[in-house]
């Protein structure tokens, strides 16, 4: 876990951890892609990971408002997918 920020995945394993799961999927593309959530930097990929950038890392407040706002819609497992 990362002390300034979290990575999507840090954040989806935070809220199922407080019993409010989200499908991983669908939360990235709801800050990448409709709440265009902006980057607070980047965490290191682990020794001998392959690939050249590290996880992108979003202000944790962001993160959380955003899962508040949508959980509902982006719950595991999606609606209609159980």
């Amino acid at each position: 876990m990362n002390a300034h920020g979290w990575t999507i995945a840090e954040a989806c394993e935070e809220f199922e951890r407080a019993g409010m799961p989200v499908d991983e999927a669908r939360f990235r593309a709801a800050v990448t892609e409709v709440a265009r959530i902006g980057r607070i930097g980047e965490a290191r990929k682990p020794p001998g990971s392959k690939g050249g950038r590290g996880y992108f890392l979003y202000e944790i407040g962001e993160l959380q408002r955003l899962h508040s706002a949508l959980a509902p819609w982006l719950a595991v497992p999606p609606p209609g997918d159980a």
